[in-house]
């Protein structure tokens, strides 16, 4: 906005209707001290109250008596800096300054009666106050966040601001659009009604991805309409070439908070002389009755008053017409990919979001009116919305615009930068111009009142009425002055302003009136005056309109009685004779006078003889001196028969045999009417049908060819009735046309490819109307030649074969034999590499599909000026430029400094093959390594950026610079000895281009190049000197070759190369014959060893042939065992299926999930601890802990904490991991900030470990972020988890079990038969049988139960509940510490059974546990469970136990006695744990048990198994169901993160994300499956989960596992499998990249959903002073690095630690 820089201001209030004429005196307020700013009204018109913002003032003015000032508040200047956050100190804020406080917002609450004043001190804070008085203030922070900062802190920065009732009347909420001074959005919706006041949600802002300097917007007004709020601005167009300035218009609905319906337009405002001429920056607007938005526009951005060239103009934008212009937008985004067909991309995403259009269903704009979280945002139109300028100046810059609809008329008042106020009417003419002060900008807040009776001008001390209506004395003055405000009482003779009822008004620009005026009465009889009588009595046929008072020559009046004159007179002057006539005896009418010259137009007899008769023209003269004449004129004879027809021209000459080509003849005496010639038109002796519509009179006939028949040529003859007959000099041709052949056969279906088309007589017919079809599309037809027909083909919407047809006006000719194919369109995924010299003249490779199709690929490069420079850099340069003299100044223009020439490069591509184009980079300038550059692709019609297929982005570096090989004497030739290599010194080699891209050569041979460095360049010339190519020969020096090297465009000739000849060495004969003997005796050697080698190898063979067909047994033995194996487990698995439809799954609830993701090695969880203090100390503990957290929310305080904390050496991971947790839980109801602060630490852990090895990061949790995002990813994958992979991972666990305990288990080592872990494999071959068991009781109901005989009593336990509560959640269950087993014999036979007791087997040392085989239970047994007679436990008994299980009584002693189950430990000996699996390290145990006996178990396993397994990576790795948003959101992180550290090696990039998802969620879940469900775990089970856990692992890697004899047995199982499960992750990583981004948007507003729906599940106070403790130690040092931080400082971030230390710990601290 403008301000003026005098300091006088003054407020003028303008009366726009006046009841005085002279002596008036204007209401008007004005200070010396100040700048008036901003300018609003009391709501209520009855109050009159004006409210005045200005520069360090508020003014209360009373509108109704005189804008007499009622309060004044004085808001500054104040201490302030742009640098420092409120409250502002000399202590926080040192460089502080006595600062001007400018009022950047004045609004009203119209709900609340509140005042909304921001200034631009204190970061742009905003206060309420009273509409009764502006010096109460009702709402004020004085430490406001950084969501509160409202407005602009610059004064030079715009801000607008709009006051919105959302529906319901619940909310107030205030739009706010602001200028870049931060990083503060530029559009929000603020909080009025609930707390924080003024603070904006996440979601509710304009998100802006890029860089918000680089858009510098400029805010002009804000209003809301119907459901929609509206913004004006303008900023640069960063997606142009030229970066220019352009006007915008953006809409959002009023309910979106998310800002998902966000959408911009660009506004032209254009000449209306000059359609290249636009205005295109938006000074001020105004609507009109919600109909129409009236902006004035201007060419600059600025501008001096003086300055004549500062055109502006006035420009009309209907709103609905804009609505639609924004729905279409929408529309074509939603449902089109944001494409029109022939115009390419007209929507897209703007601010450089990660979100793209999109192709959703074509009903998407209405069912999501609004928008939603999938709809694309934010989204903007590449085409405007056009206006045509309905008034313009020169004269000054156009700065306010206001108005006002009067009778249903409208009045604009216009304000410019020179004090000139322009009333505009509605015929858009300026009927005044009124200079308020000269020199002095009026404000943009023009504002009318309610009533629209007086109008508010901001200006300076100068005031002037809007309508001047008392200064006019009669009619014509009133009247000429065109004032709609002012009209002319006929009646009562005076002017008027307004409506009064019972008199008629005169509000006509002509006042036709002769003499004096008189006042008649509306309601009184019509008595005509002496004057009446006088018109009335006229021989000149006067008529007197009484109501009118006027004297006419028209029949009747226009309104009102009409007297009428007796003699009627007319006068009709023929020719070019003006007649005279008498003056009228008494009053004088207006005569109407026609004036006719007959030769006009009229330049043969034709055109003469079809002039109206009654004005008398005629055909004079002879054949040679003829022309058209007035009757009374003609000298000569007349002329009654016109001359025969003359043809000058025929339009075209040839058409098809057909007919239907419209010929046009031009010529002369063509005929008076189409009649003449009706049936008298042919060419080539062939009818042609007059088309009456376009026929010219005697010059020109257009008709219609019927058909010829066959084809022939003759002339073309007219023939007029009563004349003559005329033949046309040119010949036309009847031709049939023929094609014959089109080239090329195929093309993409995007359009674009030239089509040539051959035939014979394709010139026929009028060019315009010959036109190609290809399968009923259009192709744009660019040449047309006798043989041939040149087109550019058009989209088409779907690929195939189409037939060619060109049409010749009505005749069509069809190509036989031909058609023509459209392809795919040629698609680009990857090019490279990403650098080039400036010469250019590198490869790039650019990789795609369907790349043959394309004729013409061009390679191009642009470069756009760099960033400019911040605003404060610019004041400084401005500063700096005060003082040199003019001379040496730019005189350029703002808006030509602005326009910067961006040039382009181009170069032509080779199509290589249909994946394949090369392009040569096109050279540059230097200018190129300060530029940004952009590389496209041009595909034909179709664009690809090198941003979106490169791997980075696009840069030109210096050019490489050889040094000659004799630097010594650069003309003296390089001596070289063969054998070596050439070694070249130069510079800046290797910054873009790799060393087999480098072509060196000696004369004709090839050097090929090794090694290519920065500084040098080695190659490895010709055993033999090259010849010297034949272009290179020189005088004197032609025998030596030239050492040349070739770098892209790049040759330097680096000097003449010499070999060095080498004298024949003397070898002695003694020597020669040494060499000999030996070499036989070596011979004789070699010899021997391939006879012995042979002997070998067969014996090897036939070992092998045997160990061959074992192994053959072996895999049929193998296969047979897991299909039985496989077909019983799917038996169970289906029975299982069958049980879980009525109970379900037991998933855990989120509480208890989240307890043991977070807590896992704590039994007590502090999720469910209450806050252990004495009594009298809680409230001061719990105060305590609630100001703790308020301090992790800010983001200073959080990251320095969590810093500070991990360079402390005694922190553990343990503790890391602990903490990280409770932040979890703390910062779990605001999960967006969570991830803010994740994002930040996982940044500051990147450029952590990009220092020492990038591929270390996130590989452990030792860090509090690492731990962090293991709770991040848990939280936002637990929905998937439920509904997704949930259900593939029970069933997984519940065939491990299945298999598990249908063979024996060691109770003691937890050792097993059927497993995947060599080392919990039960070795030993032990016998036993199945018994199916009848379990009974008083509290079960009878069911079979499947058991072992070999099980000890607590495993058959374990098997009876599980199969008796099947239905029931592990945690629902009775323990089996709480039960006995009762065996039942009979009736009265029951027997209790134990694990140990007195019948147990004692041998020696060694104690065998019972098991149902010691007790001889028989199968078909019944036995019971009975409740022990100790308190029956359910619930209590089953709390979650952390930690692995350990086995039943891991090789313990009980009074020096071992037990033991199955095996005796020392009989299963243990390997060392850094060799298990290995099969060298266990000969020992071959001896008792050889491989095939236990290998084939493991086998049997993994085979049953499979389906399952396969089952659960596919649910984990499929895409075919949307990728969670969470692990999008985090890989495109990862993606950001690898680019902004220049981390391209695709090996770390995948390392992260297999570290941060696999390696940090799913195995963590794999392992412990009691994280998400109720059951319970066993060693033997999880040994085989943590099997498959490392197998899913070892599929995330990258690097091949190399598979040796000493590889473990676990990895050698899965061997196979891997390589698959490896293709299923590359796929499922690349699908993720190639799904669109998920904005911050997006992500926040899922986060925000989670916190709200799972904040509730979680124990929201839960900090207990015991979880204070791990970090309270550490106090210290973080208050001290607190202390070292100045912004922390200002925040006074280590006191309130320091105050909460001292709260929790009861004591007074010293820190």
């Amino acid at each position: 906005m403008l301000h003026g820089k005098a300091l006088n201001s003054t407020l003028l209030l303008l009366l726009i209707i006046f009841a005085t004429a002279f002596g008036r005196s204007y209401p008007r307020f004005s200070r010396n001290d100040t700048e008036f700013q901003h300018l609003v009204l009391h709501p209520e018109p009855s109050v009159g109250t004006v409210y005045v913002g200005a520069r360090d003032h508020l003014f209360q003015l009373d509108g109704s008596d005189g804008l007499r000032l009622e309060q004044e508040e004085t808001t500054g200047p104040v201490s302030d800096s742009k640098d420092c956050l409120p409250p502002v100190t000399e202590l926080n804020c040192p460089h502080s300054r006595r600062t001007n406080n400018h009022n950047k917002l004045l609004l009203v609450d119209p709900k609340a009666l509140e005042l909304i004043t921001c200034g631009s001190i204190h970061q742009g804070t905003c206060q309420k106050r009273s509409l009764t008085s502006i010096k109460k203030v009702l709402f004020s922070t004085e430490r406001p966040v950084d969501t509160q900062y409202v407005a602009a802190n610059d004064p030079s920065v715009s801000t607008v601001g709009l006051v919105v009732g959302l529906r319901g009347g619940e909310r107030t909420v205030m739009y706010v659009g602001r200028g870049y001074t931060a990083s503060h959005p530029p559009i929000s919706t603020r909080h009025l009604s609930s707390e924080p006041i003024f603070s904006y949600e996440e979601t509710a802002k304009l998100a802006v991805a890029g860089r918000l300097s680089e858009y510098d917007h400029h805010f002009v007004m804000t209003f809301t309409r119907r459901s929609y709020v509206y913004f004006l601005f303008y900023r640069r167009d960063i997606k142009s070439a030229s970066r220019e300035y352009r006007t915008y218009a953006a809409r959002v609905c009023l309910d979106d908070t998310s800002y998902y319906s966000y959408v911009e337009v660009p506004l032209v405002c254009r000449s209306h002389s000059s359609h290249h001429r636009t205005y295109n920056l938006l000074q001020a607007g105004a609507g009109r009755e919600g109909e129409d938005l009236l902006g004035v526009f201007s060419t600059r951005i600025s501008s001096t008053n003086s300055n004549p060239l500062d055109a502006s103009a006035l420009c009309v934008y209907p709103l609905d017409e804009l609505d639609r212009h924004i729905n279409s937008t929408r529309d074509l985004c939603y449902t089109q990919d944001g494409q029109v067909e022939g115009r390419g991309e007209v929507a897209y995403i703007e601010y450089e979001v990660k979100s793209s259009c999109a192709n959703l269903p074509m009903n998407t704009l209405k069912a999501y009116p609004c928008g939603s979280d999938h709809t694309p945002s934010p989204m903007a139109s590449r085409a405007p919305l056009e206006a045509k300028a309905v008034w313009h100046t020169s004269a000054a810059r156009l700065t306010a615009v206001a108005v006002s609809v009067r009778e249903g008329h409208s009045i604009a008042f216009l304000g410019d930068s020179k004090g000139t106020l322009h009333k505009v009417d509605s015929q858009v003419e300026v009927y005044a111009n009124m200079t308020i002060q000269p020199n002095s900008p009026i404000n943009s807040d023009l504002l009318l009142d309610q009533s629209g009776a007086h109008i508010y001008i901001m200006t300076k001390n100068t005031k002037r009425p809007v309508a001047e209506c008392g200064d006019h004395l009669d009619c014509q003055s009133c009247l000429s002055a065109k004032d709609p405000y002012c009209g002319w009482c006929v009646l009562e003779g005076r002017f008027v302003v307004g409506v009064v009822e019972g008199a008629f008004f005169f509000f006509s620009f002509y006042c036709l009136i002769h003499g004096d005026l008189f006042c008649l009465s509306a309601r009184s009889p019509a008595v005509c005056s002496a004057r009446c009588q006088g018109c009335v009595s006229s021989r000149w046929g006067c008529n007197w309109c009484i109501h009118q008072h006027v004297c006419t020559h028209k029949h009747t009046c226009n309104q009102g009685v009409t007297i009428y004159n007796q003699n009627e007179v007319h006068f009709i002057l023929f020719g070019i004779e003006i007649m005279q006539f008498p003056s009228p005896t008494s009053s004088l009418c207006l005569v109407s006078v026609t004036l006719f010259n007959c030769s006009v137009g009229r330049s043969d007899c034709s055109r003469c003889r079809t002039a109206d008769p009654k004005y008398g023209c005629v055909w004079c003269g002879g054949a040679a001196s003829s022309r058209c004449v007035y009757q009374d004129s003609c000298t000569d004879e007349v002329q009654h028969t016109c001359p025969a027809p003359v043809i000058h021209f025929l339009d075209p000459v040839s058409g098809p045999v057909e007919g239907g080509t419209v010929v046009t003849i031009s010529g002369s005496n063509l005929g008076q009417r189409a009649e003449d010639i009706q049936n008298s038109v042919q060419v080539a002796g062939v009818h042609c049908n007059v088309i009456h519509s376009r026929y010219e009179v005697s010059s020109r006939i257009v008709c219609e060819t019927t058909s010829s028949e066959k084809e022939k040529s003759g002339h073309a003859s007219v023939k007029v009735r009563g004349g003559g007959l005329g033949l046309s000099a040119q010949v036309f041709r009847f031709q049939d046309p023929v094609l014959s052949s089109i080239f090329p056969q195929r093309g993409p279906k995007a359009g674009g490819s030239s089509l040539t088309i051959r035939g014979r007589r394709l010139r026929t017919g009028h060019p315009s109307e010959v036109s190609v079809l290809i399968g009923g599309v259009s192709c744009m037809v660019l040449d047309i030649q006798e043989d041939h027909i040149s087109c550019l083909t058009r989209g088409s919407n779907r690929t195939g074969e189409h037939s060619i047809t060109v049409r010749f006006g009505g005749a069509e000719r069809h190509l036989q034999g031909s058609v023509y194919h459209y392809t795919p369109n040629p698609n680009i995924t990857m090019a490279a590499p990403s650098k080039s010299f400036l010469r250019g003249g590198r490869i790039i490779r650019v990789s795609g599909q369907n790349l043959d199709v394309v004729q013409e690929p061009k390679m191009r490069v642009t470069l756009s000026p760099p960033d400019t420079l911040p605003p404060r850099r610019r004041r400084s340069i401005v500063r700096r430029n005060k003082g040199v003299p003019t001379r040496y100044r730019d005189h350029r223009s703002p808006m030509k400094r602005l326009r910067r020439i961006v040039p382009e490069y181009e170069s032509r591509c080779t199509v290589n093959s249909s994946s394949l184009i090369l392009c040569p980079t096109p050279a540059v300038g230097p200018e190129a390594r300060r530029a940004r550059v952009k590389v496209q692709f041009l595909l034909d019609s179709l664009h690809f950026d090198f941003s979106a297929v490169g791997n980075e982005a696009f840069s030109y570096e210096p050019n490489p610079q050889l040094y000659p090989l004799n630097q010594n004497d650069p003309s003296k030739p390089y001596h070289h000895k063969p054998g070596s290599v050439i070694s070249v010194e130069g510079e800046n080699l290797d910054l873009a281009i790799y060393k087999h891209e480098v072509e060196a050569r000696i004369g004709e041979g090839v050097c090929s190049v090794k090694t290519l460095t920065n500084s040098h360049l080695y190659c490895e010339p010709p055993d033999q000197q090259p010849s010297v190519a034949a272009s290179s020969k020189q005088d004197g020096m032609d025998s030596l070759p030239e050492f040349t090297v070739k770098m892209g465009n790049l040759n330097f000739s680096l000097g003449r190369v010499q070999y060095d000849s080498q004298a024949q060495s003397t070898f002695p004969m003694e020597a020669q014959v040494g060499v000999g003997v030996g070499a036989s005796i070596v011979a004789l050697i070699v010899l021997i060893i391939v006879l012995i080698y042979r002997r070998k190898s067969k014996q090897a063979m036939r070992d092998y042939k045997k160990v061959q067909i074992q192994l053959e047994n072996l895999e049929t033995s193998v296969r047979d065992r897991c299909k039985k194996e496989f077909t019983d487990l799917m038996t169970e698995m289906m029975d299982m299926s069958s049980d879980l439809v009525g109970s379900g799954i037991p998933f855990l609830d989120y509480r208890a999930y989240a307890e043991r993701i977070f807590f896992p090695g704590h039994q007590d969880s502090p999720l469910r601890r209450d806050l252990d203090v004495p009594e009298s100390r809680r409230q001061t503990v719990e105060q305590g802990l609630v100001q703790l957290s308020n301090l992790l929310n800010s983001k200073l305080f959080l990251t320095k904490f969590i810093h500070t904390l991990e360079v402390q050496r005694t922190f553990s991971p343990r503790d890391r991991a602990y903490v990280a947790s409770l932040l979890t839980v703390a910062l779990h109801g605001k999960l967006e900030y969570f991830t803010d602060i994740l994002k930040t630490l996982l940044n500051d852990l990147v450029e952590q470990y990009v220092a020492k090895n990038p591929k270390l990061m996130l590989r452990r949790t030792e860090s509090v972020v690492e731990k962090l995002l293991t709770n991040w990813m848990s939280i936002c994958l637990f929905t998937f988890l439920r509904e997704s992979a949930g259900e593939s991972f029970y069933m997984l666990f519940r065939a491990i079990k299945h298999q598990v305990d249908k063979g024996p288990v060691d109770a003691v080592t937890g050792k097993a038969k059927y497993t995947l872990n060599d080392n919990r494999l039960l070795r030993e071959d032990v016998e036993y049988r199945t018994l199916v068991t009848t379990t009974g009781g008083t509290t079960t109901q009878t069911v079979p139960a499947k058991v072992l005989d070999c099980d000890t009593i607590t495993q058959v336990k374990e098997k009876l509940v599980e199969q008796t509560w099947k239905g029931t959640s592990y945690s629902q269950r009775p323990h089996i510490d709480s039960l006995h087993l009762e065996w039942r014999a009979g009736v009265a036979g029951h027997l209790i059974l134990s694990d140990e007791d007195l019948t147990s087997v004692v041998q020696g040392s060694w104690k065998r546990l019972n098991t149902l085989q010691h007790y001889k239970v028989p199968d078909g047994a019944t036995v019971a469970l009975v409740p022990r007679n100790t308190k029956h436990h359910l619930h209590d008994s089953h709390d979650y136990m952390p930690g692995e299980k350990t086995p039943m009584l891991d090789d313990g002693e009980e009074g020096g006695v071992r037990l033991w189950h199955l095996v005796k430990a020392s009989e299963e000996s243990e390997l060392p744990k850094h060799r298990r699996g290995s099969v060298r390290e266990r000969g020992g145990e071959r001896a008792k048990a050889i491989p095939e006996i236990y290998l084939t178990r493991l086998l049997s396993m993994k085979g049953t198994l499979q389906k399952f397994v396969d089952d659960l990576f596919t649910a984990i790795l499929s895409t075919s169901r949307p990728v969670p948003l969470a692990v999008k959101y985090f890989f495109d992180l990862l993606d950001e993160q690898a680019l902004q550290h220049n981390i391209t090696d695709p090996e770390t990039i995948h390392i992260w994300k297999t570290n941060s998802l696999p390696l940090r969620f799913w195995i963590n879940i794999l392992k412990n499956p009691q994280f998400i469900f109720d059951v319970q775990t066993s060693d033997h089970v999880d040994a085989v989960l943590s099997v498959i856990a490392q197998t899913f692992m070892d599929s995330c890697t990258i690097a091949d596992h190399k598979l040796g004899r000493d590889s473990p047995i676990n990895k050698l199982l899965y061997a196979r499998d891997i390589p698959r499960y490896k293709q299923m992750v590359e796929r499922y990583y690349a699908d993720i990249r190639q799904t669109i981004s998920a904005s911050d948007q997006e992500m926040n507003s899922a986060l925000a959903e989670l916190s709200r729906v799972r904040y509730p599940l979680l124990f929201s106070h839960f900090y207990n002073s015991n979880d204070y403790y791990p970090t309270s130690s550490f106090f210290r040092q973080i208050i001290t690095a607190l202390e070292e931080d100045p912004t922390a400082q200002k925040m006074q971030l280590g006191y309130r630690l320091q105050q909460i230390a001292a709260a929790v710990e009861n004591k007074v601290t010293d820190l």
